[in-house]
């Protein structure tokens, strides 16, 4: 039989997406409560270092993803990520962009995912901390722009600041109620025919969206 490899190295890799906790900074109108809060505790530094440790014992090679919540807010989050990456191959860290940029570019991190929401007042600074990141470092990241109809008009100007300074990112569509029971765009009567353009990985390609 033929042995069929990847030709992608990674993909002999174990492969860990890692919910640090529901803690978040932010309360998005439409993120359910089963995901975030500002409450819950944060979990033991002593418990996340033994979990890396387990994970580094399996015999193969590590790519652990943060996320959350929002995993930056953990108040030994610098801790765990030093700790970690000695111990597994590739590092990456799903945020809101929240915390200062050369907080983001100190990290022993290998690439970011910065998840851009429009719902709470500090979204300028959040896009203004992004571009600090790729005006002043070499950090390979993305930006998730997650795209709410009440918000158009500022993902609109996100998105042609990031086509202009040539930032990756995706458009994300928002489409769940405060009661996540159905898509709230069928409230919504179709524009026919609405083209917007984004840019995935530097690449600009042509996306049908009928409600944006």
């Amino acid at each position: 039989m033929k042995h069929v490899t990847s030709k992608w190295p990674h993909q002999d890799s174990i492969k860990v997406e890692w919910n640090l906790g529901k803690r978040c900074n932010l309360d998005c109108g439409y993120c359910p409560a089963e995901i975030h809060d500002n409450f819950s505790p944060h979990t033991n530094i002593e418990i996340l270092k033994r979990t890396v440790d387990h994970l580094a014992a399996l015999g193969k090679p590590v790519r652990i993803s943060f996320t959350g919540g929002e995993p930056c807010v953990h108040p030994q989050i610098d801790e765990l990520l030093r700790y970690a990456k000695e111990r597994v191959d590739w590092i990456n860290v799903t945020t809101n962009a929240s915390r200062k940029a050369e907080w983001y570019i100190k990290q022993p991190v290998n690439h970011y995912v910065f998840s851009l929401h429009f719902d709470n007042k500090t979204v300028d600074r959040m896009i203004n901390q992004i571009m600090q990141v790729k005006a002043t470092s070499s950090i390979p990241f993305h930006v998730n722009v997650m795209a709410h109809h009440e918000h158009m008009d500022r993902v609109r100007s996100a998105v042609r600041l990031f086509t202009l300074f040539d930032v990756h990112y995706a458009v994300r569509r928002i489409r769940w109620t405060e009661k996540h029971d159905w898509f709230d765009d069928l409230r919504y009567p179709r524009r026919s025919g609405m083209v917007t353009r984004k840019r995935c990985y530097g690449k600009i390609q042509r996306n049908y969206r009928p409600y944006i």
